[in-house]
């Protein structure tokens, strides 16, 4: 995969990572369309966990999901679409890590750490470093498959900085299982450039992430990025070898069930480009169609691609 690669994005050309997915952000290299690149990307915690007993360090480095990036690629324009092969994930250093955060959507929201304070309860820290090697995950005595995907990777939006903790219709830390290897991501370009982000690398990750860490990896990531002009969608896409998938979350006055909603009419909207009645679809969804979490904001609509003639997706 190296070899074919026309760019390369070391940790040490970064220099400087990015916390939020901004317009503002100033490029870290420019590409052609369809060029491919080698970027390595620094893990979910900055680096600051690499042994058992680390710590994070919140004063120093309060903010996580640090971005490689932004690549400006020529020519995109607000109104196209900015498609992203993902060619291979390689752990950096061979080994992750995880840990039980102070809190979780799953457990409660960011209000809940003054509760936490206030009650103090006994929440294990339960960092746990995880060596990675031969195509395994050794997680203490459970041995798990190698299954890398990346956490968050979008587009600019265009006229705020989202957080790299969050994820909305540009992208961003959606934590969906299929942004991995052999797939093809699909993002609308909001801002000249594109701006596109990328980093928090996952060995594996389970539907909804729920304890909010997954094993995160420093990681060799390469991507072949290039640019479908003038098609606009309005969130991500997948494509994989068996499904299309559409991507959404929830929000500000949008939740969980309004998300999934949003999720199957785009996939819809999706089968009416390649030529199918969107009632017909509605009904074809209903029969065949999977839905998985990413993180407990991201939705993911899927649709097995067999029942579909072999057409032109991109």
């Amino acid at each position: 995969m190296e070899g074919e690669a026309t760019k390369r994005l070391t940790l040490a050309q970064q220099k400087k990572f990015y916390y939020a997915l901004s317009p503002f952000n100033e490029p870290t290299i420019s590409i052609d369309p369809g060029e491919t690149v080698v970027i390595e990307t620094q893990d979910a915690f900055s680096g600051q966990v690499r042994k058992e007993g680390d710590r994070r360090d919140l004063v120093a480095m309060p903010f996580g999901n640090p971005q490689s990036g932004p690549i400006y690629v020529k020519g995109a324009e607000k109104g196209d679409t900015l498609t992203v092969e993902i060619k291979e994930i390689k752990p950096l250093i061979g080994q992750g890590a995880t840990r039980i955060p102070s809190y979780w959507w799953f457990l409660g929201d960011a209000g809940s750490v003054s509760l936490n304070n206030f009650l103090k309860p006994q929440l294990p820290h339960g960092t746990k470093i995880i060596p990675i090697r031969d195509g395994k995950v050794y997680f203490d005595k459970f041995v798990l498959p190698y299954e890398p995907m990346i956490g968050t990777l979008g587009t600019a939006p265009e006229i705020e900085a989202i957080s790299s903790d969050l994820p909305g219709s540009h992208g961003g830390n959606m934590d969906i299982p299929d942004y991995c290897v052999g797939n093809k991501a699909y993002f609308p370009v909001n801002v000249p450039g594109a701006l596109f982000h990328v980093g928090d690398a996952h060995a594996v990750q389970g539907d909804a992430e729920i304890c909010g860490t997954a094993v995160e990896m420093p990681a060799e990531i390469t991507l072949t990025i290039d640019l479908a002009k003038g098609k606009k969608i309005t969130w991500p896409r997948i494509e994989s070898s068996e499904d299309l998938i559409s991507v959404t979350c929830s929000g500000v006055g949008r939740p969980l069930e309004e998300a999934i909603r949003i999720a199957f009419v785009e996939l819809i909207l999706w089968f009416e480009e390649l030529g199918v009645n969107r009632w017909e679809a509605y009904q074809l969804c209903t029969q065949t169609a999977r839905v998985r979490l990413g993180n407990l904001w991201a939705v993911a609509a899927k649709f097995p691609k067999k029942y579909l003639d072999a057409t032109d997706r991109s």
